[in-house]
């Protein structure tokens, strides 16, 4: 499974990159700010576990950097795991920003979604989507519902993330959805398109 998954995705804002040990202080920082705020952390999260986390994904998985290509800078993560080569199903998620992006417009989530999303689809042939989603990152329940998304199923106090219990979305998108998905997203991102041309 070497070979499953490219190192490197390239898009018109974002270069999606392989993560690395050298990304541990940096993914270390997001997910401690306000923009790890529906991540689950372990105990005790530190960058040692970081650096333990990142060493330890297995060939079934690729996690990536966020690049903005235009700055060369590391602006967020996002991955494609619980890969089933059998069923053709994965799970993308662990979408992550820098918190200096927070509250600012960017291509950055919108353009990695559709990257990873045509990837799956396109490239390597899966029938499905899947993502899991905290009932209290509502903005992101409501993105993904508004692109083509659906939900299949709720899970009420699944998860504990920093010690409050919290529901759980789970989303879906079927590969004969991406078309209407990919559109969405790409009408999004032509307004980011008009700001550099001028």
């Amino acid at each position: 499974m070497d070979s499953l998954f490219k190192d490197e995705i390239n898009g018109d804002f974002i270069l999606l990159k392989k993560i690395a040990l050298s990304d541990a202080n940096e993914i270390y920082t997001w997910r401690k700010s306000h923009s790890g705020r529906f991540l689950r952390n372990p105990d005790n999260y530190n960058l040692t576990s970081q650096l333990e986390w990142i060493r330890s994904r297995n060939n079934d998985e690729i996690n990536y950097i966020i690049y903005d290509k235009k700055l060369s800078l590391k602006v967020g993560m996002i991955g494609i795991y619980d890969v089933d080569l059998n069923d053709k199903v994965a799970n993308v998620g662990r979408l992550l920003l820098s918190e200096l992006f927070l509250r600012k417009s960017n291509p950055y989530g919108l353009e990695a979604l559709l990257l990873t999303y045509g990837y799956v689809f396109n490239e390597m042939n899966f029938r499905k989507i899947t993502g899991i989603i905290s009932s209290s990152n509502a903005e992101m329940v409501k993105l993904q519902k508004f692109l083509g998304m659906h939900e299949e199923g709720y899970l009420k106090k699944h998860t504990v993330i920093s010690n409050e219990i919290h529901d759980l979305h789970i989303m879906s998108l079927f590969q004969e959805g991406y078309i209407g998905y990919s559109n969405k997203i790409k009408f999004l991102l032509k307004s980011f398109k008009k700001s550099v041309k001028n």
